[in-house]
């Protein structure tokens, strides 16, 4: 057992927290006992993190991008968050800091870095994020998911893993959904809780064609404000289940031949961890246009297929040329599993604690 004290910093996001979280358990399990978080007041990482963790709250501020006048109380307010950072980081004492991004994530980047307080950092985005851009210079690693990812830190180590995941489920523990019965090809879309809009544009506008593929059986996740009025649009899809939500995602995710979905990186994380053959459409206001350049990397990989909201829609004939090339398909997830990485927690978590708690 380590004594090694860990403090975590992330938030705004899914995308941040998720990532932590799945460090922070293999730190866990790797022996070390004292592990807590920091972030936001009634915020995303709060709900997520404070059931499992000690938590502190800090204040923090959003960075805009490339606007002068949203920024012009930035000095201000980072001066109020690195004050209310030094307060948590003096309290807890940690010996490490680890950061996954966010601007909930800098203030205590910044004010650990300044009190001399070892940083790494894990960047989810083949973009890297302003938060961990400004907190490179005190880090003494920063884990990528890329080699275009580790060019924006050109003047710290890196080490490319994969996005860390929570620990996924094997194909074996996973009951095969009834929407995927045996002997069909088997078809997840998803867009998340709210759905996503491009996707399912595109799919309105295949799906005369998607009910006239008998042997495909595609489960359509359309977004819980969307299901209803979509459900009463086509009410006698033999071969399509529309969903609002996917509690078990994970079995869905297993058990499809090929995954629609959007680029972000937890959830693109997943897809890789399972292996599987996706096209991805990048959500096209994500900041920086992160997305796509997520999208892209998986597609120079060979794991992915790429088509754009604005692009001629060709989703559906491109799902059915990779469902009818079976070399394809094997090819592509090959490549996803050699990106996906389902144990970049643990690797992660295995280079801090040799570095940190070994010494």
């Amino acid at each position: 057992m380590s004594q090694k004290k860990f403090l975590f910093a992330c938030g705004g996001t899914g995308g941040h927290v998720f990532p932590a979280l799945a460090i922070a358990d293999s730190l866990k399990n790797s022996g070390v006992k004292n592990i807590s978080f920091a972030g936001r007041r009634d915020s995303m990482e709060e709900r997520l993190v404070s059931p499992h963790w000690e938590y502190d709250v800090i204040s923090a501020v959003p960075l805009h991008r490339g606007s002068l006048m949203q920024n012009l109380s930035l000095p201000f307010n980072l001066a109020k968050a690195l004050s209310s950072a030094k307060g948590v980081l003096k309290a807890r004492k940690p010996d490490v800091v680890v950061a996954t991004g966010g601007y909930v994530s800098l203030p205590i980047v910044l004010a650990a870095g300044r009190m001399g307080i070892p940083v790494y950092i894990q960047e989810q985005n083949a973009v890297a994020g302003i938060a961990n851009k400004m907190g490179a210079r005190y880090a003494k690693c920063i884990f990528v998911t890329s080699k275009e990812a580790a060019a924006f830190f050109p003047k710290t180590p890196t080490q490319v893993f994969g996005n860390p995941v929570r620990k996924l489920p094997s194909k074996d523990s996973l009951v095969r959904p009834m929407e995927f019965p045996e002997g069909k090809k088997a078809v997840l879309i998803v867009g998340g809780s709210q759905g996503a809009k491009g996707i399912n544009e595109k799919i309105e506008a295949s799906i005369k064609h998607i009910a006239a593929c008998e042997n495909i059986s595609v489960v359509w996740q359309v977004g819980v404000k969307n299901v209803e009025q979509i459900q009463n649009q086509f009410p006698t899809l033999k071969n399509v289940a529309i969903k609002g939500f996917l509690d078990n995602v994970y079995a869905y995710m297993s058990y499809a031949d090929v995954i629609v979905s959007r680029a972000g990186a937890s959830t693109l994380a997943e897809i890789l961890a399972f292996g599987k053959p996706s096209i991805l459409l990048p959500y096209p206001f994500a900041t920086a246009n992160h997305q796509e350049f997520n999208a892209r990397a998986v597609e120079h990989a060979g794991a992915c297929l790429v088509e754009l909201d604005d692009d001629e829609n060709n989703l559906w004939n491109k799902v059915e040329g990779l469902l009818t090339n079976s070399d394809a398909l094997t090819k592509m997830s090959q490549a996803a599993e050699s990106l996906g990485m389902s144990d970049a927690a643990d690797k992660i978590a295995k280079v801090i604690f040799d570095a940190e708690c070994t010494k």
